[in-house]
């Protein structure tokens, strides 16, 4: 039977798929264990988006008759287990993964060449700005999200006068500037959020290497907390709360390790482009050091993550070319 040729822009649609598959997995039990009313309004309109969004992609699969994937299903979510995370760090999770869908669908928008599928990140693109500012204002209203850092206003514009404005290796370091102290923070929020969803895995994971796992994510990601947490205070900026103490001590496992061990992969991936993005706008070589150290070892821990699915039989392949060289 010929094979038929699909645009890219379609075979693309693979990845919002398995990522809102799990969505609403998690988001089904985030509606089933708060108890505060108005987080759990916010995740009821957090589930509609996702189911939206997988039946728009299914449609556009179906039509271009390409195979629907596996992704996550009723199976990899256990909606009678009991709390894992506070209403408050469930309604952080979600403000922080709502940043990553602005980020994937706008470079959807501008790496796709069908109308159809860019209006269709167009539109996923406002749900998740819906719900970006939604959780953002619940957590200022609540009171759970700290001032950012500030500076001093400058009097006026300045050129750097010397080739020590790039030096940090040894001796006397310039401050921080803007660019370097929004990147760390930012990059520090993603870390915590990875952090304290790798201790609430790590202690209901049935498998003993999927634990072994999620304890290399829990201290991997502290050691990474304290490299930015230090860099900033040492020009006396503030740093951005933990939430450790929001995981509660259940054993019982909402999730299957396989969902699990998913979700950490997406948010290692994840870490690697926003370091990577911080990297090239990082304009003291210590910085540019930390953050190719933290790529460096977060390319390790994602490819022990494969071969924990691959070994378990959970990796379902991204769609890719055909391998000519075999084909020879």
């Amino acid at each position: 039977m010929e094979k038929k040729i699909v645009a890219l822009d379609v075979s693309n649609l693979w990845t919002p798929y398995m990522n809102n598959t799990m969505a609403l997995c998690v988001n089904k039990y985030g509606l089933q264990t708060i108890q505060n009313p108005e987080i759990n309004a916010i995740f009821g309109k957090a589930l509609n988006i996702a189911e939206n969004i997988v039946q728009k992609i299914t449609a556009i699969f179906n039509q271009e008759h390409f195979p629907i994937p596996h992704g996550f299903t009723e199976e990899d979510v256990h909606l009678d287990a009991p709390r894992l995370f506070s209403d408050e760090f469930l309604l952080f999770y979600l403000h922080q993964m709502s940043i990553h869908g602005l980020t994937s669908y706008s470079l959807g928008i501008t790496a796709s060449r069908r109308l159809d599928i860019r209006q269709f990140y167009f539109e996923t693109y406002k749900g998740s700005y819906e719900l970006y500012e939604t959780t953002l204002g619940m957590l200022q209203s609540k009171g759970l999200l700290e001032r950012p850092p500030t500076i001093v206003l400058p009097e006026k514009i300045e050129f750097a006068e010397k080739q020590s404005f790039l030096t940090g290796w040894f001796g006397e370091r310039r401050p921080l500037n803007t660019i370097e102290i929004s990147s760390l923070y930012f990059n520090l929020q993603k870390t915590i959020l990875t952090k304290d969803l790798a201790m609430g895995f790590s202690q209901t994971a049935k498998l003993k290497e999927v634990r072994r796992f999620m304890e290399e994510v829990f201290k991997l990601a502290t050691e990474h907390i304290e490299i930015f947490t230090s860099i900033l205070h040492e020009d006396f900026i503030s740093s951005a709360i933990t939430w450790d103490t929001h995981v509660t001590d259940s054993q019982f496992a909402p999730f299957s390790d396989k969902l699990m061990i998913f979700h950490c992969a997406f948010l290692i991936q994840s870490a690697m482009a926003y370091y990577g993005t911080a990297l090239s706008g990082a304009m003291r070589r210590d910085l540019g050091l930390k953050y190719s150290s933290a790529i460096a070892r977060d390319v390790k821990l994602a490819e022990d993550c494969a071969n924990i699915m691959i070994g378990n039989g959970w990796f379902e392949e991204p769609p890719s070319s055909v391998d000519r060289r075999e084909l020879s």
